[in-house]
C-alpha cells in the first residue's frame, strides 16, 4: 500500500480527502483492461492513445481503481497532485524502482556478476564518458 499527501486537499462528497492510499498489488488484469477500456471511452474519437501506460487520462483510472475512488475525483486533483499521482501509477506500471529494488539494484551490481551488474539503465546515457577521453589521451602522448 502506497500513501500519498495531497498538497493541496480536495473536497469530495462532503468530505475533504488529504491523502490517498494506493493498492496497486491488488490490481489485476481485467482492473487494467476496464481502466484502459474506460479512459478510450472518454477520449472518443478526439484523440489516441497509442501507448496507454504513458498516457494520462489511463493513468487517472488506474489511480482511481488503486485507491478506489471514481476516476472524477482523481481528475479534480491540483494539477501538482495529478502529476504526482499520474507518475506514481506510470512508475507502478513500468515496474519502477522501490526502495526494496533498490537495495537489491545495489547488492547485485557490487557482486560483479555480469548478467546482473546493469537492471536499470544508467541515469544519463547520453553523456560522454570521460574515463575512456582520458585514456585514448594517455596512450597516443
Amino acid at each position: 500500500m502506497e500513501t500519498y499527501k495531497l498538497y493541496k486537499p480536495v473536497k469530495f462528497l462532503e468530505e475533504e480527502i488529504t491523502e490517498l492510499a494506493f493498492n496497486f498489488d491488488d490490481l489485476n488484469a481485467i482492473d487494467l483492461e476496464n481502466a484502459e477500456r474506460d479512459a478510450r471511452k472518454m477520449l472518443a474519437k478526439k484523440e489516441s492513445m497509442v501507448v496507454p501506460e504513458t498516457h494520462k487520462l489511463y493513468q487517472a483510472h488506474v489511480a482511481a481503481k488503486a485507491c478506489g475512488y471514481p476516476v472524477r475525483l482523481i481528475r479534480s486533483l491540483g494539477a501538482r497532485d495529478y502529476v504526482q499521482v499520474c507518475l506514481l501509477v506510470q512508475n507502478f506500471l513500468f515496474g519502477g524502482d522501490s526502495e526494496e529494488e533498490d537495495e537489491n539494484t545495489e547488492d547485485e551490481t557490487e557482486s560483479g556478476n555480469p548478467s546482473t551488474r546493469q537492471t536499470k539503465p544508467p541515469k544519463n546515457p547520453a553523456a560522454p564518458s570521460t574515463t575512456s577521453g582520458k585514456t585514448s589521451e594517455n596512450s597516443t602522448g
